[in-house]
């Protein structure tokens, strides 16, 4: 049996660990993405073995990519395809790329680009990385996942602009 990678992977990471447990008993029954999304997944959080060599890294991270890719054309509008193709596309380089994730997670979503009310909770059935590895340790409080969703976005915009 194959082993998943992302409930042990991302159970390091502090924005991950109270989401966790939902991201393992949700059902999956009614996603119809959830047996793409995993292994573009699996893919992304193989990369980060410190054991491949860069070429193996790089291949990995570009099935991800691709992987991410086809769900957003297939119509997956979830929020973590979109979060996986700003990090992938930020750890490639890919500087217009990731501008162009993010624009589109803003057309998905435009609701991330408005100041988040405070009483506003956010649930996500999904794991998902964060949008830059920067906020992987990075704490989210109760009630405070999309303040730091919206940090993540614009530090990676941020980022992309610095090294155009």
């Amino acid at each position: 049996m194959n082993q998943r990678r992302w409930p042990t992977q991302l159970a390091a990471y502090p924005y991950a660990q109270p989401l966790l447990i939902g991201w393992q008993i949700a059902d999956r029954e009614r996603d119809v993405y959830w047996n793409d999304y995993e292994p573009a997944l699996e893919a992304y959080l193989s990369a980060q073995d410190d054991s491949l060599t860069d070429e193996e890294r790089q291949s990995l991270l570009l099935t991800s990519r691709d992987g991410f890719q086809a769900l957003a054309a297939k119509g997956d509008r979830h929020i973590g395809t979109s979060l996986a193709l700003i990090r992938i596309h930020s750890e490639l380089g890919e500087l217009e790329a990731v501008v162009y994730a993010i624009e589109q997670l803003l057309d998905i979503m435009p609701w991330m680009a408005e100041r988040l009310p405070d009483e506003l909770e956010i649930h996500i059935n999904r794991p998902f990385l964060a949008p830059l590895a920067d906020f992987d340790h990075t704490q989210v409080f109760e009630g405070d996942l999309g303040n730091w969703i919206q940090s993540g976005i614009m530090a990676a915009l941020e980022a992309a602009d610095r090294a155009a």
